[in-house]
């Protein structure tokens, strides 16, 4: 059988093909290493180990399922980058305890996007290392709380609340959030004030719970919110209507000290190649063994896979376009963007082109062909946009000419394939709304 046939799922396994694919095609130990992590379903040989390393030999033997969370980082002051990611262990799949949609129903999940069965990842950059490991700790005491309790929460505040006003809620509430019981229908309010602010306020917190006929309850496990910084969890529902307490106080005081910044055991690595878990490699990889008979053809053969950040498994030309080119392509699309924002028929397609040509990008080539600092000018940071509502007639003229050349550069540079002519259309489409911008 041929090594090209071969998948490894181990880094031993990895190794081993190396040695093969060294002898079949005569190339360095260190290209070796790199193509057969990359027929393992990893970018590159180091990628490889930092995944696998971060699912070690013991985690068939460990008790429920890891989740990996992941929020990368961009320092507005130094310009540094990276990559913070903490994997934690639930009694469920974080799929059995909320789904994509309800992310976005607390503060701490809000901005965490699913790209795996065992991974979410925080759809936008944060400004520092610290900011990135503080948003994924707090996402990690959610998702504990959860998993705990088999709550989920809610937007809906009014079933929270004494007669179903906020205006009736509880003295020196802060930090709140609504939470619900899926079996039950039955709701609660998690109030997670800093423990000074309402040192004086117990009194009329019980005044409160006792004229609205509500129960308050304090678990000995700090909270979600910033239990490092002072804050302190209060659960407060219905006394006939709400979620019963006592049982989920006595569930949250099982759970470990919350995790926070200052006792931060994940991993910090480079922003690039972004982290794929071993969920999701193992569902690519499941999607890519369908029968022959099965896959579309049609140029299909000139593209590959590759596991896209907050969306999956996704397909790109194969080859690599010189990065000359894609500076040209890159300022050609800016040029189109820099007139268009309120035109969104224009405005919306090509900025999806540029999404995706800038994650060919980090395929094609690696860091040090490309430094992040050249990477990150190719498709973004344009400058001097108008977001005017009206756009002159040459200057329409003008960006429909951009995109003719846009298209005829990736022509030129990529073989025909489905992920191209996917590419090519959003931009016919793009033209077709500028034609028709008075």
């Amino acid at each position: 059988m041929s090594s090209e046939a071969i998948r490894p799922s181990t880094m031993d396994g990895i190794k081993r093909l190396a040695k093969s694919l060294k002898v079949e095609r005569g190339i360095q130990h260190t290209q070796a290493l790199d193509a057969a992590a990359q027929a393992a379903g990893f970018q590159n040989f180091r990628h490889a180990g930092n995944v696998l390393r971060a699912a070690p030999k013991t985690e068939r033997s460990c008790p429920g399922h890891r989740v990996f969370l992941t929020s990368y980082w961009k320092d507005r002051d130094g310009g540094g980058t990276g990559r913070e990611t903490l994997s934690i262990w639930l009694s469920v799949p974080w799929g059995d305890l909320i789904t994509a949609l309800q992310l976005r129903n607390h503060r701490a999940l809000a901005d965490f996007r699913a790209e795996g069965p065992d991974h979410l990842a925080r759809e936008h950059l944060q400004s520092s290392q610290s900011a990135a490991r503080r948003a994924v700790c707090a996402a990690a005491r959610a998702l504990h709380f959860m998993d705990a309790t088999k709550l989920r929460p809610s937007k809906s505040h009014s079933r929270a609340f004494p007669s179903g006003r906020s205006s009736n809620a509880v003295p020196g509430r802060d930090h709140y959030s609504i939470w619900y019981d899926r079996q039950t229908k039955r709701y609660l309010f998690a109030d997670e004030p800093y423990e000074k602010a309402v040192e004086g306020k117990g009194q009329e917190r019980g005044t409160w719970a006792k004229e609205h006929g509500f129960v308050i309850v304090k678990p000995e496990w700090a909270g979600m919110y910033a239990p490092d910084a002072g804050s302190r969890l209060y659960l407060i529902a219905d006394e006939t209507k709400g979620i019963p307490l006592e049982s989920l106080a006595a569930a949250l005081d099982k759970l470990p000290s919350p995790i926070v910044e200052a006792a931060w055991d994940g991993e910090s690595a480079p922003m690039t190649p972004f982290f794929v878990s071993p969920g999701a490699i193992a569902k690519a990889a499941a999607a890519g063994d369908k029968p022959k008979t099965l896959r579309k053809q049609n140029g299909q053969r000139n593209s590959v896979g590759y596991v896209q950040t907050f969306v999956g498994p996704q397909r790109r030309p194969k080859g690599r376009m010189p990065i000359e080119a894609h500076a040209h392509v890159g300022r050609l699309l800016k040029s189109v963007l820099k007139d268009t924002y309120h035109r969104k028929g224009v405005y919306n397609r090509v900025n999806a082109v540029r999404s995706e040509l800038d994650e060919w990008t980090q395929r094609e080539y690696n860091q040090a062909e490309l430094p992040n600092e050249q990477f990150f000018d190719l498709y973004y940071h344009e400058s001097g946009s108008t977001f005017s509502r009206a756009l002159a007639e040459a200057d329409r003229v003008r960006h429909v000419r951009s995109l003719a050349h846009a298209k005829k550069l990736l022509g030129e540079h990529y073989p025909d394939c489905p992920p191209l002519r996917s590419l090519l259309k959003k931009l016919d489409a793009a033209v077709k709304s500028l034609h028709g911008w008075n």
